[in-house]
């Protein structure tokens, strides 16, 4: 049996490094802001973490479902509170990044060495030879790749790749929104089974009865039970709804849901496809900018295709 010298204040500096550099990415790539010292705190729990599966008798660390738990916890660590959609969003781009950082770095280890690796004990000498060498020549590239793909966003460059014109048809009436492609959202009408698009209210404004307006146009959120029985005399009532969804730090929530005649979700230059749909009318904005005004889920993608 081969044995193994393996230096803990190593390991716990080399992931301290790399953890920093994945959370920083996940930040990014999530739009979710988070500061230095809650970045350190997470990078310095997932050190941890590696440190103490390495101990005689902790084998059991090293698990899958350990590994999962691990990085849920590392990453609500680093990005709570945040909403449930959000903290799916963060936990995917830290999965992602750590997957991309690691494959990248190992890569670089074994491009910097000469010569052919013709045994099992080969594969760890050649990893300590050119380990922190892999490591600063992969978060390099890391961090340049991190940096070009945030300034795409920042242009809009991306903006097609993840953008859909919804057309939304109403007694006559019509108004066309941008949605983003939100793989997060899974709301459904609970009534229907239906897939829910969630969109802002002044997008929507031009269909609603007036006697709406007042209610999303007050300072602080509307309570949906009683937008619905002011609804009691109205000829539309039977279009809105309430529908139910939750996200972390708050058990539960309603929006107002909203039955319009036709949904239709334009793709491709293709002829715009009709999709059933309902949607969740959402007071604010959902985006700086107003680049989009709606969520879509991929499941409405599929019933299009």
């Amino acid at each position: 049996m081969t044995a193994y010298t393996v230096y803990l204040d190593q390991v716990f500096l080399g992931n301290m490094v790399m953890n920093y550099a994945i959370l920083w990415a996940a930040s990014k790539l999530s739009r979710v802001p988070v500061g230095k010292t809650r970045l350190a705190a997470g990078a310095a729990l997932g050190a941890g973490y590696a440190v103490v599966a390495l101990l005689p008798g902790c084998g059991l660390l090293l698990t899958t479902g350990f590994k999962t738990a691990a990085s849920i916890i590392i990453t609500a660590a680093t990005f709570f509170p945040v909403s449930l959609r959000k903290f799916i969003t963060c936990l995917g781009c830290f999965y992602l990044t750590s997957f991309v950082l690691g494959r990248l770095v190992f890569g670089v280890i074994f491009f910097l060495h000469a010569g052919p690796i013709t045994s099992l004990n080969g594969v760890g000498v050649t990893i300590n030879q050119h380990l922190w060498k892999g490591i600063l020549l992969g978060l390099a590239t890391f961090w340049a790749a991190v940096k070009g793909f945030g300034a795409l966003q920042r242009k809009g460059l991306l903006e097609n790749f993840f953008k859909i014109p919804v057309l939304i048809r109403a007694e006559n009436k019509q108004v066309k929104v941008d949605a983003l492609l939100d793989t997060g959202n899974q709301l459904k009408d609970p009534m229907t089974g239906r897939p829910v698009i969630v969109v802002e209210y002044t997008s929507l404004k031009p269909l609603l009865p007036v006697q709406l307006h007042p209610f999303f146009e007050a300072d602080g959120d509307a309570d949906i039970w009683e937008i619905l029985s002011s609804l009691g005399g109205c000829g539309a009532a039977s279009r809105f709804c309430a529908i139910p969804f939750q996200s972390l730090g708050k058990t539960e929530g309603l929006l107002l849901g909203y039955r319009p005649d036709e949904v239709l979700l334009e793709q491709n230059g293709r002829q715009p496809c009709a999709v059933k749909a309902i949607l969740a009318i959402y007071r604010k904005s959902l985006f700086p900018g107003g680049s989009y005004q709606a969520l879509l889920g991929p499941n409405l993608l599929e019933e299009a295709s």
